[in-house]
């Protein structure tokens, strides 16, 4: 990947595509935590892509570059977020065919069951979950991308978890 990251500085365009094709499918995921609506979550995609390609030659470690495009889409979602108006995210608007051709994916329920989820938790929670567990960052990495405290990122976790579990136990989802 650091090859592909070197030549997209200078100025090879197909591997850039590529370093966004590698990324596609998280930077999906993460917007979906943030914001409902299928056009906003294009939108801050293709805000985050535009940005990434004018700002990478100041891309100074290749190693953080899925950091730095997710930390570049997190603060994309949070503007389009805050421009609406939104109180919470809602998977009302979810839209089922497109998910399933962008993330190819066979077991659909349990994928819906888990942003039931992931709806009844506050913003927070969310990303810090599916940083943490979807995307495997560490709390450290999670720290670097939205800019917390590891004890407030620790205490979402943990907040997260426990209603996730009491939801669990209570047969909701």
């Amino acid at each position: 990947m650091e090859e592909l990251i070197e030549k997209a500085k200078n100025g090879n365009k197909d591997a850039f595509t590529s370093l966004i094709m590698s990324v596609g499918n998280d930077l999906y995921k993460i917007a979906r935590t943030r914001i409902s609506n299928e056009s906003d979550i294009d939108d801050a995609i293709q805000e985050t892509m535009i940005e990434a390609y004018r700002n990478i030659k100041k891309l100074r470690e290749p190693q953080k570059f899925q950091k730095w495009i997710i930390t570049i889409l997190v603060n994309k979602c949070n503007k389009i977020y805050r421009k609406k108006h939104k109180k919470d995210i809602s998977i009302d608007e979810y839209n089922l065919d497109k998910y399933i051709i962008f993330n190819n994916y066979k077991d659909i329920d349990d994928d819906l069951n888990f942003y039931s989820l992931l709806k009844k938790l506050k913003y927070e929670e969310r990303i810090v979950l599916i940083l943490y567990y979807m995307e495997q960052y560490s709390i450290k990495d999670i720290k670097e991308i939205l800019k917390m405290n590891e004890n407030t990122i620790r205490t979402h976790l943990f907040r997260a978890r426990k209603k996730i579990k009491e939801d669990y136990e209570k047969g909701v989802f």
